[in-house]
């Protein structure tokens, strides 16, 4: 399960640096069009909007996987070892119900979503909103595997 979930960061990490590089070459070069040549191609907002969505979303799933993400420590940091394993089991634990949630509707949401376009190119926003339910899943994996690791007691996870 570990080399699984490495194996699943690493992809997304390459996946969200790709996609910021795009959000960076996509406003540059709507920046070059408007001011330079006087063009305006209407589905750039559009594109880096999608871009910038799905680069917040599996962002803040390879965060989640590293730790890195925003913690609320200050309370948790002052209690024993073994009360914080068990508090961070609960807190996973929470965490893992609210990605299965986020997982069912937004999937549904998504699915709604894709009957409907973005306002100047025909490409359904649903595929945007499909980035939660997807990173929740990439989440939830990550989850189960952090509660598998203080479930056996490692100190590491």
């Amino acid at each position: 399960m570990d080399k699984l979930c490495d194996r699943a960061q690493k992809a997304l990490t390459v996946l969200v640096g790709i996609l910021f590089t795009g959000v960076f070459v996509v406003t540059v070069l709507n920046i070059v069009l408007r001011n330079v040549a006087g063009l305006a191609w209407l589905w750039i907002p559009g594109a880096s909007r999608l871009m910038f969505i799905w680069t917040v979303f599996l962002g803040a799933a390879v965060l989640y996987y590293h730790n890195d993400h925003l913690l609320m420590d200050f309370f948790v940091a002052r209690i024993s070892p073994k009360n914080r394993r068990n508090v961070d089991f609960v807190i996973h634990s929470v965490f893992f119900v609210f990605l299965v949630l986020l997982i069912v509707y937004g999937t549904e949401i998504a699915r709604i979503r894709m009957r409907i376009s973005f306002e100047t190119w025909k490409f359904p926003t649903g595929v945007a909103y499909f980035a939660a339910p997807a990173a929740a899943t990439f989440m939830t994996i990550f989850c189960i595997n952090k509660l598998r690791h203080l479930w056996k007691g490692d100190q590491n996870y």
